[in-house]
């Protein structure tokens, strides 16, 4: 008989969702050995300090919080690392009971503009509320009972059809469009091919 608590009992997608869990837990862990050696080092700088508490997560955030760019200021990842690592997050702890109305983002969020929209803003209110030296346990109860149930609500209400939700995805609404980070890309590769040799 299988054991639904260990990963390897489970199907591919529960390997996977135990896999990131561990990984988010073992990078927090890394940047806490990190802070640690900076501080035994006799490194002071206040802006170090700064940026280190922009990832750090308040006391009542019980599981690993998702990896974001903005973890790191030096990276040049942008914003959608952070908004799609949000969306596996959420999924793996927000889903409720079968027939509720907690439902897993659909694989297919993103080519519905207004729910990529919605999402995004989703996972960027759960960081402010939950994350850095801005996050109060307040705006983390707000988030739970303002937020995350309106964002159930539209999901199934206004966003998407019952197929994306069973992982069959119809558009629906406005067609997809390229997000702002696409259009800069594609306008970084023209310059590129229209620049001549030197």
């Amino acid at each position: 008989m299988s054991d639904p608590q260990h990963p390897a009992s489970g199907s591919r997608d529960t390997q996977v969702k135990a896999l990131i869990e561990i990984v988010g837990a073992l990078a927090q862990n890394l940047r806490r050995v990190e802070r640690k050696v900076g501080q035994s080092s006799g490194k002071k700088s206040g802006s170090d300090e700064e940026e280190d508490d922009l990832s750090e997560p308040g006391a009542w955030v019980l599981f690993t919080p998702p990896a974001a760019a903005e973890d790191d200021p030096a990276s040049d990842q942008d914003p959608r690392r952070t908004i799609e690592n949000f969306v596996t997050w959420y999924n793996l702890t927000f889903v409720g009971v079968d027939g509720g109305r907690a439902r897993p983002i659909p694989d297919c969020w993103r080519q519905h503009d207004g729910l990529a929209m919605e999402v995004a803003t989703l996972a960027y209110s759960w960081r402010a509320a939950n994350v850095g030296p801005g996050a109060t346990p307040r705006d983390a109860q707000q988030w739970l009972h303002q937020w995350r149930p309106g964002f159930s609500d539209r999901l199934v209400r206004d966003w998407v059809l019952p197929d994306c939700l069973d992982g069959d995805h119809r558009d629906t609404g406005s067609p997809p469009r390229p997000d702002r980070f696409d259009l800069a890309e594609q306008h970084a590769a023209a310059l590129a091919q229209a620049k001549p040799p030197i």
